[in-house]
């Protein structure tokens, strides 16, 4: 079945929309938006995630029931196709095909050096110093500035990074250089990095586990 096969209904549609400028909807932002009956929406939404459409999460908000969030997946992402980065691919492929290896190499890596500059910044202290808490919450607003949708998990012994968008969607099936710069960010924050899971590789999202330092 094709992708827009499955978004045939013009509520359905909208709801996408909504999530695509918004990033992230609650049932609430639904229906302060769309002039449909809760239930309906609710129905839409829950169908679009059997769909792999929509993925969802819980949000606690006090002593209330947790409410829910949703965000487009990158299957539907594909829904709304972005030029700017396939003209960027077929960019890169021009600069391959003329031997400018290097020069693409070169660009990558500035553009993770300058978001760990902007972590280095934005930390009380040095890398060496922070504490995983601190260098995590500040990671979380980079990446989050950038529109890799990140959520983060802080565990006893370990953290999880999850990117839920790729900006790179597009220049990724041309090369791994995007990839392998990032590789090398996480690699200079923290002592150990595990990549779980990798868009390019099928997953819904790109994965890191970190370890959790050990204070003095």
């Amino acid at each position: 079945m094709s992708l827009t096969s499955l978004i045939q209904s013009d509520t359905k549609r909208r709801l996408l929309e909504l999530m695509k400028r918004r990033g992230e909807i609650t049932l609430d932002d639904a229906t302060d938006v769309i002039d449909r009956a809760r239930p309906t929406l609710r129905d839409h939404l829950d169908q679009m995630g059997r769909d792999g459409l929509v993925a969802r999460r819980s949000q606690k908000q006090g002593r209330g029931r947790p409410r829910m969030c949703y965000r487009m997946t990158p299957r539907a992402e594909r829904l709304f196709p972005r030029q700017g980065g396939t003209l960027f691919a077929e960019f890169l492929r021009y600069l391959e095909e003329r031997g400018e290896e290097a020069l693409i190499e070169d660009f990558f890596e500035s553009f993770w050096d300058a978001r760990r500059a902007a972590v280095e910044r934005r930390l009380p202290t040095s890398v060496e110093a922070a504490s995983t808490r601190q260098i995590v919450d500040v990671l979380e607003e980079v990446l989050q500035e950038g529109g890799f949708m990140p959520e983060v998990r802080v565990q006893d012994d370990r953290v999880t990074i999850e990117e839920c968008n790729c900006p790179f969607a597009e220049i990724v099936k041309a090369t791994d250089r995007p990839c392998a710069s990032e590789g090398c960010f996480y690699e200079a924050l923290f002592d150990q990095v595990k990549r779980t899971r990798h868009m390019p590789e099928g997953d819904v999202t790109c994965a890191y586990e970190l370890p959790v330092r050990q204070e003095a």
